[in-house]
């Protein structure tokens, strides 16, 4: 049987819109930017904004145009992913409150978008293939996080990595995202713990670490998924992504700058709307999004991989 009308439900669209998964750390990496169109072209930016320049213009004389070639443009395109959940118009009669359900519902499928999001992007900055040679750092055995009878300093190795976005994008980085096992491995560090104690912080603790590297936010990767529906697998593994992000506000951006990259998404997405199947029995509760990601300045992220080798 055909389905009947689809409507977009505006109130369940606001739910899902406001929506937010504590767990989730992606969007940290990449900030959510809204574009009208499914496809266009973003620009790259690289150095041109520190070239010191001639700015004085003399009466009657031309502006100071920086030249067209040297500002870069990549193409993006969207993909839509989308999830749908029915319900049964006896559950309907059963409930007292229904729209609790579609409620429910909707953060439900949100988050299974989200989680879709989080593991697209983590995959992608947690792939040493994705960075230049000078951008990233694999912590061999006898470097360990986790082995504390080497004599690696893990602050120090941070600090490489730190020192290197600057030396690319003259900034330091103001973002860090950590996998668990490896936050854990830095926590009970004796030379990290040795650190904290020496300087009065108290404890290892996402704060004292933000203080110690002068990087004031750090988000620790909890997010897990699953393909048998039983076992849990952690989608951050034993990395530290080091980054410079443009500032966001209330969850989006506005503007495109020197940033390590960005996640276009649809303007208006993500979006539900319903529809009825099985003569008008069975509502179909569907959420739909529109996004893709950029790294559009790839210097401004620094990959530290592999830190964990005991567990």
């Amino acid at each position: 049987m055909a389905n009947e009308i689809r409507l977009i439900d505006p109130v369940l669209t606001s739910i899902a819109q406001e929506y937010k998964n504590a767990n989730f750390v992606a969007n940290h990496l990449f900030p959510v930017v809204s574009v009208s169109r499914r496809k266009g072209k973003i620009p790259v930016f690289g150095k041109q904004a520190f070239v010191h320049r001639d700015t004085i213009r003399a009466i009657r004389s031309n502006s100071n145009r920086i030249p067209q070639d040297e500002i870069k443009y990549i193409d993006f395109e969207m993909v839509e992913r989308d999830v749908e959940v029915s319900l049964d118009y006896i559950e309907e009669e059963e409930l007292s409150d229904f729209f609790d359900v579609e409620r429910q519902a909707t953060n439900e499928l949100v988050d299974i978008l989200l989680l879709g999001r989080e593991k697209e992007i983590a995959d992608y900055v947690q792939n040493p293939n994705n960075y230049t040679s000078d951008m990233k750092m694999e912590i061999t055995s006898a470097m360990a996080f986790d082995d504390y009878s080497k004599t690696v300093d893990p602050i120090m190795k941070i600090r490489e990595g730190i020192v290197k976005i600057r030396q690319k994008i003259s900034r330091y980085p103001n973002v860090m995202v950590i996998g668990e096992s490896t936050y854990r491995a830095l926590v009970f560090h004796p030379k990290i713990i040795d650190r904290v104690r020496y300087v009065g912080l108290g404890k290892v603790n996402i704060k004292s670490l933000s203080e110690l590297l002068e990087i004031p936010n750090i988000y620790i990767g909890l997010s897990v998924y699953t393909i048998n529906g039983n076992d849990f697998v952690d989608i951050w593994e034993d990395n530290i992504i080091l980054a410079y992000v443009e500032e966001e506000e209330k969850g989006k951006t506005t503007r495109l700058g020197l940033s390590y990259g960005y996640l276009l998404q649809k303007k208006g997405y993500p979006e539900v709307d319903t529809y009825f199947e099985n003569g008008g029995k069975i509502k179909i509760v569907r959420a739909t999004d529109a996004y893709t990601f950029v790294a559009t300045t790839p210097g401004a992220a620094f990959l530290i991989y592999n830190t964990n080798h005991l567990s």
